[in-house]
């Protein structure tokens, strides 16, 4: 046979393992991630190799550490917990994400975070920019899928919120629901700086509008408060508690958002200050406010 025919022949049975390798995956036969296939198909030959040796890596566990068996595993403390997983008659236990983060078994800790991202992923987004760094390919896989699509169902939420907003500005559901996308958007650890400061601006600017809707109700001053607290932005943040205290001088809330503002600025001496002042004022504490007030007290 001439070297062309060599060339197809090999081409061929390439073009045949490739084949086989999609079917395996797609069939579940085949371990190794499907990531792989684009360098299986673009290499001849050592396109292959590669698949096998993750293929044999995968099966025999090589990406891990040392072998462990659940049985092995212990829960100790208050931050080793155990989530239950109601699923109609049957309740399973589940290891949470920082468990099958540190679990040296690459298999289990890919099982152990699937369960949990398949039932909320919202409550671990901070271990999921984690795990997008972990050495195994398809936890890195499985966490940034789990960000883009949490990220893309908020960008929907929002813009729908948006729209709806900006057909009526005035009406008060609308102000509402466009308030609260903004601010579960803004904590959800999902978004850099840049973009958190454009939507921290707008959230500002529905506040605003929100406590002139209602000039009474503290809770939404409250929230105006914490954005400038995040912002950085301590004089409005001053300003707005301070018009706060004039408005309920008796009411906690505003004496523990003054205090929180000394606490990020470093102001001891506006600590003891309002401390004082609470107590002259005899202001009303719930139990919650006590603890905050004993620890600040002790320090």
């Amino acid at each position: 046979m001439t070297l062309q025919w060599w060339v197809v022949l090999y081409l061929v049975l390439h073009c045949i393992a490739c084949v086989l390798l999609y079917v395996g995956i797609r069939l579940h036969l085949i371990r190794f991630s499907s990531q792989l296939l684009p360098v299986v198909v673009l290499v001849p030959g050592a396109g292959v190799v590669v698949a096998l040796l993750a293929e044999y890596n995968s099966r025999l566990h090589k990406t891990g550490g040392r072998k462990i068996e659940l049985e092995e595993l212990r829960l100790e403390e208050d931050d080793l917990r155990l989530s239950r997983l109601d699923n109609e008659e049957q309740e399973e236990q589940i290891i949470p994400l920082e468990e099958a983060m540190s679990v040296n078994e690459a298999e289990v800790r890919r099982k152990l975070m699937l369960d949990i991202l398949h039932e909320n992923p919202g409550a671990y987004v901070e271990l999921l920019q984690k795990a997008r760094l972990d050495e195994d390919i398809e936890v890195t896989h499985y966490a940034s899928t789990a960000m883009m699509e949490m990220q893309r169902e908020f960008e929907l939420e929002l813009q729908k919120a948006e729209t709806e907003y900006r057909k009526n500005p005035d009406q008060y559901e609308n102000v509402n629901q466009y308030l609260n996308i903004l601010n579960r958007y803004l904590h959800s650890g999902l978004i850099g700086d840049n973009i958190r400061f454009v939507y921290r601006t707008r959230y500002e600017q529905i506040l605003k509008q929100k406590i002139e809707m209602e000039p009474e109700n503290m809770e939404v001053r409250m929230q105006a408060v914490d954005n400038y607290i995040d912002a950085g932005n301590m004089t409005e943040a001053h300003a707005m508690v301070n018009a706060m205290i004039n408005r309920w001088p008796s009411r906690e809330e505003p004496w523990l958002a003054k205090l929180k503002i000394c606490q990020y600025t470093y102001d001891y001496a506006g600590i003891q200050s309002v401390l004082s002042e609470i107590k002259k004022r005899n202001i009303y504490l719930s139990l919650e406010s006590k603890e905050v007030i004993r620890f600040w007290e002790k320090e």
